[in-house]
């Protein structure tokens, strides 16, 4: 009985500190601002200034190290040894990043408007965002995982120990973000991966006895490969959309308040939570 008393006043207790939590962060003011742009921001025009060009590296390749090569042979070298970047049509994969992207933030209620160039940015009322993307790379690269083998023997269990090679692309982006009236842009870095997908299984072979536990490779696809730009070109525009709603909180703070969180918003939840920021901030520069 005492045991059970302790136990819900303990959820009592913690109840009342999640309730008092919550009273604080709805009381915020970055909170009461965050809420606030998501009403309000479909007032945001954003001009996206795409790259038309896709950077490709290759960093499996192997060589003959007392031998040395110029950068033309280095090129060639992982061009022909990769086993993706060579089947990477660049137009494919960046108009189906772009139209991600685009698509993604004409749902979220913005008024998109794509190149960037001096005469459409004249035309298109404050406020505005101008967004380009810098650089985008696609690095080829694998890791070797090791496993544990079991082979049962006559004379008992024996243990060896296995590899198996994992491949992987890395999809590392640049975005300059600024708003068109302001004095400064944001440089943000952003790096994703797709990877093999290890599968397990058992070998059994009645003659020999073996009996183990088999790690094969369940390899990423070319249409994995065009699926990762969809993808990305998604998870850019969320992560936009977050940039575009902590600058608005960081800007309307009052006077003397420190900001020290950073919010995300859940479009399917349609909620707010805290966390660290998913951009690496390079810099911010002044605008000419």
């Amino acid at each position: 009985m005492v045991y059970t008393n302790k136990y819900f006043n303990f959820r009592f207790l913690g109840l009342v500190s999640l309730f008092a939590i919550l009273i604080m962060q709805g009381c915020s003011p970055e909170f009461n601002l965050a809420k606030r742009y998501i009403r309000n921001h479909k007032d945001n025009r954003i001009v996206i200034i795409p790259s038309y060009q896709l950077f490709k590296d290759n960093l499996t390749i192997s060589y003959n190290t007392y031998q040395k090569y110029n950068p033309e042979q280095f090129d060639s070298i992982a061009w022909v040894q990769s086993c993706y970047i060579k089947h990477v049509s660049d137009s494919v994969f960046l108009t189906r990043f772009t139209n991600s992207l685009i698509n993604e933030l004409d749902r979220e209620g913005y008024d998109v408007y794509v190149d960037g160039g001096s005469d459409i940015n004249n035309t298109i009322p404050d406020p505005k965002w101008v967004v380009r993307v810098a650089q985008l790379q696609l690095n080829e690269n694998h890791n070797i995982t090791n496993y544990e083998v079991l082979t049962e023997k006559v004379s008992g269990i024996e243990y060896s120990i296995a590899s198996l090679r994992l491949n992987m692309l890395t999809l590392s982006s640049w975005f300059e973000a600024g708003r068109a009236n302001k004095g400064y842009k944001q440089l943000l870095f952003l790096e994703e991966s797709i990877m093999d997908n290890r599968t397990h299984g058992f070998d059994f072979i009645l003659n020999r006895g073996n009996k183990g536990l088999q790690q094969n490779r369940d390899s990423i696809q070319m249409n994995d490969v065009y699926y990762m730009a969809d993808e990305s070109g998604r998870k850019h525009a969320e992560l936009l959309f977050d940039h575009f709603m902590n600058e608005y909180i960081a800007e309307n703070l009052p006077a003397g308040t420190v900001e020290i969180k950073y919010y995300f918003y859940d479009r399917k939840r349609n909620t707010l939570t805290q966390g660290l920021n998913e951009w690496t901030e390079v810099d911010k520069e002044k605008g000419d």
